[in-house]
């Protein structure tokens, strides 16, 4: 559950809780700055999706957005956050510039469409979706399989933040979101210990589903239950059809590769993803609750503390419970109703014990061949100290209101389907 990483702060072109520990000083004294500036600037009055439309609209000189679906999630989105009335001053600002940006990207590849129609006819050849609970592996999977860039590509960071040529030349936009990116590490300085990101980094797909305003980022940085129920309730399929058209865009240039894409939110929408892909090939990582959620719980506190105003603990952690629950119960369903073999399971324990040997294994059943080099890029990117955190959970269960009892009956039909041992403290 990725947050896409932070506001632009660059010029653009042309009550019961209590309170959340503030994240940084940086980040009290934007608090504080963006409170005063509200009240100067009557903030009682919150922006219409209307404005908002017109604001991008403004800043790109065009007025093109494609596809008008997006505006009812988009206007379901902004009622949420005036209904549900959690966000601080910073987390009102980064809302509002989030979704410009959003709004903002959407034009420029609707223009991009237009100058080159060829776009919407290039092939999207049996893309690899890795999909689990958050905190079971993903990410560290992604990251290797993206090592081996003669059969695989993975969507980058910058690529999610600027998708663009005309938001500027590859170099241009890599260092506009590493800018970015530091921002956000000064707004929310505990993010970075708990789950890597760089612009060039590989990024999970709810960067691009956000662009649909159908995206679990949403709740996970701004605190909108309301939302999310609304989201995992909608059919999928407008959304990953819109998936497929961001991905045509990033093929340009390139010789044509398999796409390996990653995100939790995928286990919720198996169906959809075979619906618009249906050469895609599913891998699922799994791990026990008892190690899942706690991480989970602290990973969506960091995030959600420094833009509400405030955060209980206590409720992230059954929140996070109850999210992983329906994910499991619909991705089970899914898996049920399809043929066997569409999905590959990675035991979350293995993969961080011998990557490379499960990361074989992988290759062999999605019928591809591992090199030799492609391997040695894998090993050089697990011996790299910036990516050996792999696995460390510091949090208990009772920090954030979970019982370790009630998640093993809750959980009983997922630990008994993979035979998973309750872990040792």
């Amino acid at each position: 559950m990725e947050p896409h990483p932070g506001p632009n702060f660059e010029p653009a072109p042309v009550g019961r809780c209590a309170p959340a520990r503030p994240q940084g000083l940086f980040s009290l004294i934007c608090n504080g700055f963006l409170t005063a500036l509200e009240h100067l600037k009557r903030a009682g009055r919150r922006p219409s999706v209307g404005s908002l439309l017109a604001m991008a609209e403004r800043q790109t000189g065009l007025n093109d957005f494609g596809d008008h679906r997006f505006l009812e999630p988009l206007a379901f989105l902004m009622k949420s956050a005036a209904r549900e009335n959690r966000l601080n001053a910073l987390g009102r600002f980064v809302f509002y510039e989030h979704i410009v940006q959003l709004l903002r990207n959407r034009l420029y590849l609707e223009l991009d469409s237009k100058v080159d129609p060829a776009i919407g006819r290039r092939r999207i050849p049996k893309p690899v979706f890795i999909t689990g609970l958050p905190r079971t592996g993903t990410t560290l999977l992604h990251s290797l399989l993206a090592q081996d860039d003669t059969l695989f590509v993975a969507p980058l960071t910058w690529q999610l933040i600027y998708p663009s040529p005309n938001q500027g030349d590859d170099r241009i936009r890599m260092e506009r979101a590493a800018r970015q990116l530091r921002w956000f590490e000064l707004l929310v300085p505990k993010f970075k210990p708990v789950h890597p990101v760089a612009a060039d980094l590989p990024q999970e797909c709810v960067a691009i589903m956000s662009h649909c305003f159908m995206s679990e980022e949403f709740d996970t940085m701004f605190d909108l239950p309301g939302y999310q129920s609304w989201v995992e309730e909608q059919d999928q399929r407008q959304m990953y059809a819109f998936h497929r058209r961001f991905l045509q865009h990033l093929t340009a240039g390139s010789p044509q590769r398999r796409f390996v894409l990653k995100a939790p939110a995928h286990l919720r929408s198996i169906e959809a993803i075979l619906a618009v892909y249906p050469d895609a090939q599913i891998i699922h990582t799994y791990r026990h609750p008892l190690r899942v959620l706690p991480s989970l719980a602290n990973l969506t506190y960091v995030l959600k503390s420094a833009f509400s105003y405030s955060v209980d603990p206590h409720e992230v952690g059954p929140s996070s419970s109850e999210y992983c629950l329906r994910h499991l119960r619909k991705f089970f369903a899914s898996l049920d109703r399809l043929p066997s073999g569409v999905c590959t399971d990675v035991a979350y324990n293995s993969l961080v014990r011998n990557p490379i040997l499960v990361v074989r294994d992988l290759y062999a059943k999605l019928g591809e061949r591992l090199t030799p080099a492609a391997e040695l890029k894998m090993t050089r990117f697990l011996s790299d100290p910036a990516h050996q955190k792999w696995g460390r959970t510091l949090y208990t269960p009772s920090s954030f209101g979970l019982n370790p009892a009630e998640i093993e009956d809750q959980f009983r039909f997922y630990t008994e389907r993979f035979d998973l041992a309750v872990p040792q403290s």
